[in-house]
């Protein structure tokens, strides 16, 4: 243990990170078709969680319309596929794409609300208005949604699906960390920490935290198509504001502040859904539960940054001088 603590942050990271997937990957070979499905829902939620703290916890912002991207790949990806008739490969590339520019859009309109409510408040309209749409156009199946077959050939099956999500959501989330550790996301925790100081050394603070929507926006959408794949088709669920406070919830659980505090929070949450679900109809109760503990003790989450204290008020000595 003492070994392993004067191991740099960076090397913890790896470690714990190489023991996680390793275990999960271990326990895929003898684990039954309902396991594996679970199991892919789990990790598609861990990448989901994980880049919805990108703005959340290292941003600063309060994002209330996250399943606006999870949906539109969902559903631009089976349309394309299914409506559309394009390849799979090429769908994917053409969903990523159809969201990225759309999301562009919103987020540059949820920006010009120019403060942390106004963003969350603007984001989760754009997203009830879509989940509005979705669930009234025929098109795209309305309240059944749209179904097809999705799954690229080679994850046809439960196993290779969940391989498929697995070391597509392994990549995604080693991108995420790196994407911590770089001097954007340095900057992007300042304008968290302290907008007025950043934006008075000359720093265009708006587009620091578009950038950060964007990259949050892309690996979102790469969830929402692998769960469109998982679940052989797209639903208006998807879209709705539930998956996204879903997303906050896992944040707040496992720690918004920490790495792993998302994926810990994913893990537990869709345990929560998807097997105390079938044991007891009182599985809300059970998270509601959780959720009021965590905002009564552990303010931080589960896994607490010991550097920030009450939702992202840092120490006196870290905002130097008087701490104004």
């Amino acid at each position: 243990m003492k070994a392993f603590m004067a191991l740099s942050k960076t090397k913890r990271d790896a470690a714990i990170g190489a023991v996680i997937a390793l275990g999960l990957f271990i326990y895929s070979f003898f684990a039954s078709t309902p396991v594996l499905d679970f199991m892919s829902r789990m990790v598609i939620m861990m990448l989901f969680a994980s880049a919805l703290n990108i703005i959340l916890g290292f941003g600063g912002l309060r994002p209330l319309g996250m399943a606006t991207y999870f949906g539109m790949g969902s559903y631009a990806y089976v349309i394309l596929v299914v409506r559309a008739g394009w390849g799979k490969p090429a769908a994917i590339v053409g969903a990523m794409a159809l969201s990225m520019l759309i999301s562009l859009g919103i987020n540059i309109l949820c920006l010009r609300a120019n403060d942390d409510l106004g963003f969350a408040f603007m984001s989760m309209g754009i997203n009830t208005l879509l989940f509005t749409m979705v669930y009234k156009i025929q098109y795209v199946g309305s309240d059944t949604g749209i179904t097809g077959s999705v799954r690229l050939d080679f994850a046809s099956s439960p196993q290779g699906n969940f391989y498929l999500s697995f070391f597509v959501c392994l990549i995604c989330i080693v991108l995420i960390y790196l994407f911590f550790r770089s001097p954007f996301a340095t900057v992007l925790k300042g304008s968290r920490d302290n907008l007025e100081r950043l934006t008075f050394v000359g720093m265009n603070t708006t587009r620091v935290r578009l950038y950060a929507c964007m990259v949050s926006s892309f690996f979102v959408t790469i969830a929402g198509i692998l769960y469109a794949m998982r679940n052989m088709g797209a639903f208006p669920v998807m879209f709705s504001t539930n998956t996204s406070t879903e997303g906050l919830i896992m944040c707040l659980i496992g720690g918004m502040y920490s790495f792993y505090g998302p994926i810990l929070g994913a893990a537990i949450v869709t345990f929560i859904s998807t097997q105390v679900s079938i044991m007891t109809n009182y599985y809300q109760f059970i998270l509601g539960a959780i959720i009021v503990l965590c905002v009564l003790f552990l303010q931080n989450g589960i896994l607490r940054d010991k550097n920030i204290k009450d939702y992202g008020e840092i120490p006196k000595k870290a905002r130097g001088g008087d701490g104004k």
